[in-house]
């Protein structure tokens, strides 16, 4: 039979206590991390996906430059700008489905396109709120700059 002190009661109810405490801590912090990693897997994938679009456009316009020597500046359109709903040029036809891509890609995305003296610049931006809540400007932004 073994004596135990009156002191000692309860002492390992204490100590399952603590250990719940701190593994409870524990699986708190963890979920925390696993939600910051969803986030960034989110943010890369929408980055990705803004490069992607980027790179598209430039291929496109490589792609047409057989047809025109000078159709860069056919290319040109501003963020905000509609790509038009008939076009009749392949450039035209090429920011239709540009401008339609990103908006279905990317949340609330659009792009720019500038040439100057055979540099092309290409915007791409998206704006991701669930992201970006505490940012008074959650719009991100993609920039390539080639030549053709």
């Amino acid at each position: 039979m073994s004596i135990v002190n009156q002191y000692q009661k309860g002492f390992t109810l204490i100590e399952v206590l603590v250990t719940v405490i701190l593994l409870s801590g524990g699986l708190l912090g963890l979920a925390a991390l696993q939600g910051t990693a969803v986030k960034a897997g989110h943010n890369a994938y929408l980055r990705s996906q803004a490069t992607m679009q980027a790179y598209d456009i430039v291929d496109r316009m490589r792609a047409n430059a057989g047809a025109d020597a000078v159709n860069a500046p056919s290319y040109v359109i501003d963020i905000g700008t509609a790509a038009g709903t008939t076009p009749t040029t392949q450039a035209g036809r090429d920011l239709l489905q540009w401008k339609a891509n990103m908006a279905n890609s990317l949340p609330q995305g659009d792009g720019s396109i500038a040439v100057a003296a055979g540099v092309v610049t290409v915007v791409v931006q998206w704006s991701d709120r669930k992201l970006s809540d505490q940012e008074a400007d959650p719009v991100h932004t993609i920039q390539v700059e080639t030549r053709l």
